[in-house]
């Protein structure tokens, strides 16, 4: 018996945990201020040479809101380089 209820807590568990998980937003942004967004560059580094801006759209997938491509934050990680 003392199998079969540590099967069902764990199957338990297991299911409770994909609930958890699924009920996240996997795409949370954060706020500007969180990540020290400024409109203006820093260093020379610049949102539209970052990997997480969207052209397109002026958005970025880390920071909620209008980005100025020439803005960055503390998200910044450069793309990589074609070859």
């Amino acid at each position: 018996m003392n199998d079969l209820s540590r099967r069902v807590f764990l199957r338990y568990m297991a299911v409770l945990g994909l609930v958890a998980f699924s009920a996240s937003p996997l795409l949370a942004k954060g706020t500007k201020a969180q990540y020290k967004y400024q409109d203006t560059p820093k260093d020379g580094l610049v949102c539209v040479d970052c990997m997480h801006f969207l052209p397109e759209t002026n958005e970025c997938r880390m920071v909620e809101g209008s980005i100025d491509p020439q803005g960055w934050c503390a998200a910044y990680y450069a793309k990589p380089k074609k070859k």
